[in-house]
């Protein structure tokens, strides 16, 4: 029972992960770091006047990026990232026949964010494992091309399009940082 509830608990969760290297200053400790960071958590770009209507999902994506951060005082840091993010989602359907109606649809998203994060420890429950919030403001410009066809008694109709726009994500939570080694940190949030 405890084993389904952990695993349910977990599917509903959103994470992010990152391992981080600091750069030490002048004084030897370090203030500045860079890092990489993986998420499960998925984004969708909303486009104002989408000019593709296929009946598949589009302008979805899970972003990996790269952070640069400083760090203010033991409880504060505060980072700037370069984000990438894509998907690609394909179907076909056939409402009757399939050699009298064939629907096939494609769609592929790309996406360019800048997250801007900031993270004060609330508490350390240990001296490596610090507990901190977290709240992140991300705009992210993206694309969506689309493709949809459609086969009728074997007369092939083919139409595509492309959208673009800009959203802007924020959020909120709860991390947890553990010190691996003197060089490198990972997080899960």
């Amino acid at each position: 029972m405890r084993k389904s509830l952990f695993s349910v608990l977990l599917l509903l969760s959103s994470f992010a992960a990152a391992a981080q290297q600091p750069a030490e200053d002048s004084a030897g400790e370090g203030k500045l770091y860079i890092g990489a960071g993986l998420t499960n958590l998925g984004y969708h770009i909303y486009y104002d006047e989408p000019k593709s209507s296929g009946a598949i999902r589009s302008g979805y994506f899970h972003p990996i990026s790269l952070n640069f951060g400083y760090k203010v005082n033991e409880r504060i840091r505060v980072q700037v990232g370069l984000t990438y993010g894509w998907s690609k989602d394909s179907g076909e359907w056939s409402p009757g026949s399939a050699d009298t109606l064939l629907y096939e649809d494609y769609t592929r998203t790309r996406v360019v964010a800048v997250p801007v994060s900031g993270q004060l420890v609330l508490f350390k429950a240990f001296r490596r494992f610090p507990i901190y919030g977290t709240a992140t403001l991300m705009p992210a410009f993206g694309s969506t091309q689309a493709k949809s066809t459609e086969t009728r008694h074997g007369l092939v109709t083919t139409t595509e399009g492309e959208d673009r726009g800009m959203n802007v994500f924020a959020t909120a939570g709860l991390g947890f940082n553990y010190k691996i080694s003197n060089r490198i940190t990972g997080y899960l949030e």
